[in-house]
């Protein structure tokens, strides 16, 4: 009797957590009609095992892509969500993965010279760095660019233009000052255009006409013919935070997500504000046309706008054009010359399975009052009652019947339910976490969306993806996975690589590679895939994909550390930036270094390592590691600069900041040469290495490099240098003065040749 009392408490309340975790895992075939879940009445599933069909199919279900017709329908559909939002978490209960954003083929020299036509007025050189971007032709944005003549350069909330070449006669001639600090920058000829999080626009008349009280982010563009002198072109404010964006010719494509409430008298989408007045797509006589607004039939705890807008740069006449997308959240985004590729990864509740049986288990077994009573609490709507109020309700009806039952028939019901959980586990733990893969179709500021399609696993970032002759290919990590329906109580991490047609269908696949790592880093080159996996070592994978139906894997090479960065040097040689690691005595690894590789991959079926330099011990760090455009490199020059910090040891087990600053190295097919460093701090002002820019960097932290001709320009919140390629002598040091803005959200200050 003992144990009974004891079990049947159990029992109840694993019901109620079951039922309180998130009532539903399925929604309705048509939403947003009432409850948007499954009631307990649907009982087609399959009992006593097998995964019900109906699960498979409304899986399915979740990632077909639907339209709404007009506001009312979507007003409709926010209502019912609405009523059963909990901010910041998503649909299954789990926490959002952190966004990461980090190949294609390499750019080519053609299409440098091609873009570099573009140069603006004065005399540049030709030869000079473009950013480090993932696809040829398609830009990405940054806190730093040139066009052979002029930098421009973003530096806490001022953007600097600057006469940088020749080097020893570089000057300011402009400063733009804002009131909200600017994120990142792209040039397009004459045309700058600059962005970031708007942190005045409360200031603003027409926001104080709205009821929405949501954060902004700001989009300008100047007209910079006269350097001295620019002028603003098109000011646009996006309801919402920045996710993403590209330049591809005279369009940025620009992506903009945010949790938007609504009242019954707005519209309930997302605004854009240019010049005080509200539009979203093509406006006349103040009425707006509603832009494309598409959903999804998947469970929606939590949702985001995902705004995409062409903007056109280069005619600030131009109507934008936008698209509009219902989403559980963003992740990862890759866009080629023809599409835009937005993913996130969706997750299937392991509570919520075992919730599913449950009440496939038990709901037959209740009384015709109590089933009757369960309907009717299912119809309310959920602005009666919502989600979490009618679990409740449900779980003392389900706490009752259990409360009935002997220990015999308790202990029966608890073993028939976990042996149908572990069936229908088995048959779909594929579908427990997979990435959903929206395809957008871009041309000349026309949108398009196009189709959509899912894979086993989590895509690490940008790199993971990529398109080559009509063929989008993407490589996953399947995260390792406790459970106790699980073989041996947990599900080992493996890695995958897909190949998708371009109505995104599987045509072939490798999985299972790995077992027990995960993907550190990708690229994709031509008919090639390389993938780095780590869990003690770093294995490299070379992946053929000449046959898009059936790639394989080549060779691969494991040794001590791992890339996260994986950069062509040519087409048989790659180099790599990551961690150096080291055994800790006890059977683990300990992160040390920052870490170069040169691998020769000629021989596909034994790549090798040819050469690596370690920069430092543990604590060191390079900002190219997590983000590519601080890596610069050059196979013409032979050149390779990163941005780090060295910390060396002390012999008291303590590692102290020795170096801070660019390592600026010679790189070859046989290997690395230190050829020196450069550094911004002041070495006669210590209190300088307390200042702090606002991402957490000392302001003196060296972020960026580029060259112009034979002269390297290494930049950071403080300082732009510039040094002889040669021997890396000190031409000219301009100290980024900074002031405040006025009245104004920015103000041109005119410099002048000083």
């Amino acid at each position: 009797m003992a144990s009974r009392n004891i079990i049947k408490p159990i029992i109840i309340i694993l019901a109620l957590i079951l039922i309180l975790s998130g009532y539903s895992l399925l929604l309705l075939k048509r939403m947003p009609s009432k409850s948007p879940i499954r009631p307990l009445t649907d009982n087609t599933g399959a009992r006593n095992g097998g995964a019900s069909a109906l699960i498979k199919k409304r899986l399915a279900e979740q990632t077909k892509i639907k339209r709404f017709k007009n506001y009312e329908e979507l007003k409709e559909f926010l209502e019912q969500v609405s009523a059963n939002s909990y901010f910041g978490y998503p649909a299954d209960g789990q926490m959002p993965v952190a966004r990461t954003m980090a190949a294609a083929d390499e750019p080519s020299a053609s299409a440098e010279l091609e873009a570099r036509k573009s140069i603006g007025s004065g005399a540049g050189s030709g030869d000079y760095s473009a950013t480090n971007i993932q696809v040829e032709g398609v830009d990405e944005p940054d806190i730093i660019k040139t066009d052979g003549k002029y930098v421009y350069a973003v530096s806490g909330n001022n953007l600097f233009i600057v006469d940088a070449y020749p080097a020893d006669k570089a000057d300011i001639l402009s400063r733009i000052e804002f009131k909200s600090r600017p994120r990142d920058i792209f040039i397009n000829g004459d045309s700058l255009v600059v962005f970031g999080q708007n942190n005045n626009i409360r200031d603003a008349e027409i926001y104080k006409t709205l009821k929405r009280r949501s954060g902004y982010t700001f989009f300008k563009v100047f007209d910079i013919k006269d350097r001295e002198n620019p002028k603003l072109a098109r000011a646009l404010d996006f309801e919402g935070v920045y996710f993403n964006s590209r330049m591809i010719g005279d369009y940025v494509y620009f992506i903009t997500s945010n949790y938007s409430r609504y009242y019954d008298d707005e519209i309930p989408l997302p605004v854009i504000i240019q010049d005080e007045e509200i539009i979203l797509n093509r406006c006349a006589d103040k009425k707006c046309a509603m832009p494309p607004v598409y959903y999804f039939d998947i469970p929606y705890n939590n949702y985001n706008f995902t705004t995409v807008t062409a903007i056109n740069v280069k005619d600030s006449g131009e109507d934008i054009n936008s698209e509009v997308y219902v989403l559980s959240g963003n992740q990862n985004m890759y866009v080629s010359r023809d599409n835009i590729y937005i993913t996130y990864t969706k997750y299937v509740s392991e509570y919520r399975l075992r919730e599913e049986t449950l009440r496939e288990v038990v709901y037959p077994r209740l009384s015709a009052k109590d089933k009757q009573r369960v309907r009717n609490i299912e119809a309310v709507d959920d602005y009666i009652l919502n989600r979490d109020e009618k679990a409740r309700k449900i779980g003392r009806i389900l706490e009752r019947y259990l409360a009935s039952l002997s220990e015999e028939e308790e202990e029966r019901l608890r073993a028939e339910t976990d042996n149908a959980v572990k069936n229908k586990y088995k048959d779909i733990s594929k579908e427990l976490e997979k990435t959903v893969i929206h395809k957008i179709a871009v041309n000349k500021g026309k949108l398009e969306y196009k189709t959509f399609g899912e894979v086993v696993g989590q895509a690490l970032n940008q790199f993971s993806m990529d398109e080559r002759d009509g063929y989008f290919r993407i490589a996953t990590t399947k995260n390792r996975r406790w459970s106790r329906f699980a073989e041996n109580g947990q599900q080992e991490s493996y890695s995958n690589l897909y190949v998708l047609d371009e109505n995104l269908k599987l045509v072939g696949a490798l999985e299972g590679l790995a077992r027990g790592e995960r993907i550190y880093s990708v690229r994709f080159t031509r008919d090639r895939a390389y993938m780095v996996t780590f869990r003690q070592t770093d294995p490299l994978f070379v992946v053929d994909l000449k046959n898009p139906k059936n790639p394989k894997v080549l060779g691969k090479l494991k040794i001590p550390g791992f890339s996260n960065y994986l950069h062509p040097y040519d087409e048989n040689t790659l180099i790599g930036i990551g961690r150096e690691t080291e055994e800790n005595g006890r059977g683990g690894v300990v992160v040390t270094g920052v870490k170069l590789s040169l691998f020769d991959v000629s021989d596909v079926a034994n790549p090798k390592e040819i050469d690596k330099y370690v920069l430092g011990g543990r604590g060191s760090d390079s900002m190219a590691i997590r983000d590519h455009k601080a890596f610069l490199f050059s196979k013409d020059k032979n050149l390779l600069v990163i941005p780090v910090s060295v910390r060396e040891s002390d012999g008291a087990r303590k590692y102290k900041l020795a170096f801070s600053g660019a390592a600026v190295f010679r790189v070859d097919k046989t290997g690395f040469d230190l050829k020196g460093k450069i550094s911004h701090s002041d070495a006669d002002e210590e209190g300088e290495r307390e200042k702090w820019d606002a991402y957490g960097y000392r302001d003196n932290t060296v972020k960026r490099s580029l060259y112009i001709g034979d002269i390297l320009y290494t930049f950071s919140s403080k300082y732009l240098k510039m040094n002889k390629l040669a021997n890396l002598e000190l031409v000219k040091s301009l100290e980024l003065r900074k002031g405040r803005p006025g009245a104004d959200d920015f103000k041109v200050i005119n410099q002048g040749k000083q």
